[in-house]
Order: structure tokens, then C-alpha cells, then sequence
């Protein structure tokens, strides 16, 4: 027991300590106006030094004060959107290419124009966070970010594109996926942010007006390529390691794996998948952070800058 007591003391202490300086600037604010009401005089400031004079015994409203602060700033946090810091906007990156879909059929080939336009500071990002891999863009969103990539799918979770420690995280590619060639499955995520920032914004993918759209296209460009996809599938899901597959044993394989994914989604894209197919997969969680959001789409674009 004489041990307990022992440990027990400094936190004992530390206590008491934190309640006298609470307690001590609490009535150093209290005694602030009451000083001007005594120099004003007069009913009504005489009430407000009675009541001022009254707080000086109360520290512990000081205390409900601050938690009533804290607990504000923390929704306007999770509610109030951001603007992340702008980009230097220096080199510009113009793509613009004619798609024609093959159809095995005598009836006219339908044409699709792929374009892009947009001006990404590579050199200036790298300076920033030199594990920026790439740009993301989603047509339709506002997600337009850097994405990053480290050792592992972990750190990304809980820090910002800065390093800074924030529960908004980044945009980061999984650590397994390797740039020097692009992946079959190269995965992003994203935390899904109620402010519409990050991955929030994904829920644009799963509405009716989206897919009524001509426009599902998403953009991921490096510092000499830019690639191009078409979402052929979105869809909600428990948390699962299945989606995230990055390597495959044969062709067969690979392909009953897109067949899985396309069959899984709310709307038929009507976008066809062969085995050569390379596909980008945005990864998110759901509205109560049980499940997932997610999004694939495949590649058909590629081309140097």
C-alpha cells in the first residue's frame, strides 16, 4: 500500500498543480473586469462586478468554458471544408487524343474524345514530400490531390501531405504497387471526409445522375506520363483483402478477378475487360466506417508528356 502511495504521489501533485494554475488564471480574467466596473461605477456595473465577483469562487465554470471551445473547434473541423494549400502552378500538361472503341459489329464505330488540361507543379510537390508518385483527378468531384506512396499503408492514414500529423491523412497509393511500371491493380486511398474533402466526394460515383452522365473519366498523372481510365464499377462492400489483390498467377486468373469486380457494381458502365486490362482502384470507407466505398476503373489512355 506504501508503494501504491508512493507512485501515486506525483500524479497527486501534478493535480493539484494544474487545479492552482487553472484556478489562478481564472480568477486573474475574473479580477479584469471587475477592476473597470469598480472604476466605472453606477447599478449596473456594480451588478456585473457582483458577478464577476461571484465567478472567482467557480473555476470550474473556466473549465466547462473550455471544453465548450474545444468541443466547437472540433466540429468546425470535421464540418467546415478546407482548402489545401494551392499548388504553385508553373508546367502545364495538355493531352488530348481521339479513342476509338472496337466493336466487332458493321454498325458505326462510336468515337470518344479523351482531353485533358491542367497545370501540376511536379518539381514543386517533390520539394514538398518527396514521396509524391503521381496526381489524381476524378471528373464530376473535386478531388484533385497528390498522391504519395511510402513503405507501408499505415502512416498516410493519420498525416497529411506535409507530414503533419492530421486525421485527414492523404492520398497515398498502396506500398506495394510499383511506379516503374504501372501496376494491373494500382490502388489509391483515401479517407472518406464528411467536409467533402480527400475520398468524400466519391459518393458523387454512386448516384443515378453520375452514371446518367457521358463523363467517367479519372486522370492520374506522373512527372512524363499521363494515364487515363473509365470507372467500369462502383460498389459498397464489408471490409475485405479481396478487392485489393495485386498479384496474380496466370491470365485466368487476373481475368474471373475483373469479372468479380464488374459484377459487383450498382450500374452496368458497359465497359469491356480482357485480360490485358489494367485497372485503378479508389478504396474509401463508408458512411459509418463499417464497410467500403469503391471504384474501379480501367485504364484507356497512355501516353508521355
Amino acid at each position: 500500500m506504501k508503494i501504491l502511495k508512493t507512485l501515486l504521489l506525483p500524479i497527486h501533485y501534478a493535480m493539484y498543480g494544474f487545479s492552482f494554475l487553472i484556478s489562478a488564471i481564472y480568477s486573474f480574467f475574473c479580477n479584469i473586469p471587475i477592476f473597470f466596473c469598480k472604476k466605472i461605477g453606477g447599478n449596473k456595473t456594480l451588478n456585473m462586478q457582483n458577478f464577476w465577483e461571484r465567478q472567482k469562487d467557480c473555476p470550474e465554470n473556466f473549465l466547462l468554458v473550455l471544453l465548450y471551445l474545444i468541443s466547437f473547434a472540433s466540429l468546425v473541423n470535421i464540418f467546415v471544408p478546407k482548402t489545401s494549400s494551392p499548388v504553385q502552378q508553373v508546367k502545364v500538361f495538355t493531352y488530348q487524343n481521339i479513342h476509338t472503341i472496337e466493336n466487332s459489329s458493321e454498325e458505326a464505330v462510336p468515337e470518344i474524345e479523351y482531353s485533358y488540361d491542367s497545370q501540376i507543379d511536379f518539381a514543386s510537390l517533390l520539394a514538398r514530400n518527396s514521396d509524391t508518385i503521381g496526381y489524381l483527378e476524378v471528373s464530376g468531384t473535386n478531388i484533385s490531390y497528390p498522391v504519395v506512396q511510402t513503405t507501408d499503408n499505415d502512416y498516410y492514414l493519420d498525416h497529411d501531405f506535409n507530414h503533419n500529423y492530421s486525421l485527414r491523412g492523404a492520398i497515398f497509393a498502396d506500398y506495394r504497387n510499383s511506379y516503374s511500371s504501372l501496376p494491373l491493380n494500382n490502388i489509391i486511398y483515401g479517407h472518406h471526409r464528411l467536409d467533402n474533402t480527400m475520398f468524400g466526394p466519391l459518393d458523387t460515383l454512386f448516384t443515378q445522375e453520375y452514371y446518367a452522365s457521358t463523363d467517367h473519366q479519372i486522370f492520374f498523372l506522373t512527372q512524363d506520363k499521363i494515364y487515363i481510365y473509365e470507372v467500369f464499377s462502383v460498389y459498397e462492400i464489408d471490409p475485405e483483402i479481396y478487392y485489393l489483390t495485386t498479384r496474380f498467377n496466370t491470365e485466368t486468373e487476373y481475368m474471373e478477378f475483373l469479372i468479380t469486380l464488374k459484377s459487383r457494381s450498382l450500374y452496368d458502365f458497359g465497359v469491356d475487360l480482357e485480360e490485358s486490362s489494367r485497372i485503378l482502384t479508389l478504396s474509401t470507407c463508408n458512411n459509418d466506417n463499417t464497410g467500403r466505398l469503391v471504384v474501379h476503373a480501367k485504364l484507356v489512355v497512355e501516353s508521355s508528356l
